[in-house]
């Protein structure tokens, strides 16, 4: 077992350029970087081995992509593998390996739900992955935004002052191409002030593949599905609506549904849709959220999913998290606090940003 980083707070500065940052980013966790970056690479080959000769061309094509959409990203990025001492290459992968064109790698799951019903709006998701990941989980503070990310990752879900709230989960398409690593886009996407310029970003944005985007503010919340060819609404609920919208990882839009892996889908995104499905109407706060999210019904299935099937689909829940744009207070969790032994959290208020 590699070194437990106990979801440590990296505090960017706004005196320091996107570059700068990321070069003390790198520098700071370069050992943990590079077993997460040499981590990643191997299960990427494992899965793939054909793509080893395309890994540097297609790795410099999703750069050159980031930085036409995003510069300040792509930058953070270069700063990063400069710090660390790695090739932007392995960043890239550290940042966007289950994206590289020609794989699939269902291991990267997720529940994600928005909740109206207590007249407050409320936003949450777990962060199922490869089991390795858990350790290297981290918070990138910045002044105007709280990320939950991993170290030498640009992010993973976040929320900025605005109370803004972004997460995403995997879905698998069959449209993949070469275009922007998607932790870009959610940082990019914090840089706005409305839900309205959020969903403009993300809905535009040339991604390399499949996602589901939960996006909400202080009135209402959306999951879309966005692919490289495809931009669907699957969901929306408004404080007027009063009601809970979630999703796991099948393709739930009609047009995305046409172009969905049905190979390579979660297998346990549809025991977790059931479980969402049975509590909706019981998510009614921030609190009853986080116990979902937490909670082991139809374990090791469960929303706190501990399956670990293998080589073909080895995901459980590394963390996650909840916001209240009522309070504007977000929790983050690394672990199970059931079964780990070094579960941690962290809360943060970003009223006071």
């Amino acid at each position: 077992m590699l070194e437990d980083l106990d979801l440590p707070e990296l505090v960017y500065s706004k005196d320091k350029s996107a570059f700068e940052n990321g070069l003390s980013h790198g520098e700071q966790y370069k050992d943990a970087i590079r077993d997460l970056a040499n981590i990643r690479r191997d299960l990427m080959l494992r899965k793939n081995p054909a793509l080893k000769t395309s890994i540097s061309p297609l790795a410099k094509e999703q750069l050159l992509a980031t930085k036409a959409f995003c510069p300040d990203s792509a930058l953070e990025l270069e700063g990063i593998a400069k710090g660390a001492n790695l090739s932007i290459e392995d960043i890239i992968i550290l940042n966007n390996y289950t994206d590289f064109r020609d794989i699939t790698l269902p291991d990267e799951g997720c529940t994600s739900i928005y909740s109206s019903l207590s007249g407050s709006s409320v936003s949450g998701q777990t962060w199922d992955m490869h089991e390795s990941a858990k350790n290297f989980l981290c918070v990138i503070k910045e002044e105007d935004k709280v990320v939950f990310s991993l170290v030498g990752c640009l992010g993973l879900m976040g929320v900025n002052k605005h109370g803004l709230f972004i997460g995403v989960n995997n879905i698998n398409t069959t449209d993949a191409k070469v275009g922007i690593v998607w932790p870009a886009l959610v940082r990019h996407a914090l840089q706005v002030n409305s839900l309205d310029s959020m969903r403009s970003l993300i809905t535009r944005a040339e991604v390399t593949s499949g996602h589901n985007y939960l996006i909400s503010d202080k009135s209402q919340g959306e999951h879309w599905e966005i692919t490289p060819s495809v931009k669907g609404l699957v969901s929306k609920a408004s404080l007027n609506d009063k009601k809970t919208i979630f999703h796991t990882n099948h393709c739930l839009n009609k047009d995305v549904i046409a172009i969905e892996d049905s190979a390579s889908i979660s297998s346990t995104t549809h025991a977790r849709f059931e479980i969402c499905n049975k509590y909706e109407n019981q998510i009614n706060d921030v609190t009853s959220m986080e116990a979902f999210l937490k909670s082991h019904e139809n374990h090791p299935k469960s929303i706190c999913s501990h399956y670990n099937s293998g080589v073909q689909d080895p995901s459980m829940t590394c963390g996650g998290a909840v916001f209240d744009s009522a309070t504007m207070k977000l929790k983050l969790w690394k672990g199970c606090e059931e079964f780990d032994s070094n579960y941690k959290d962290r809360t943060y208020n970003l009223g006071e940003l």
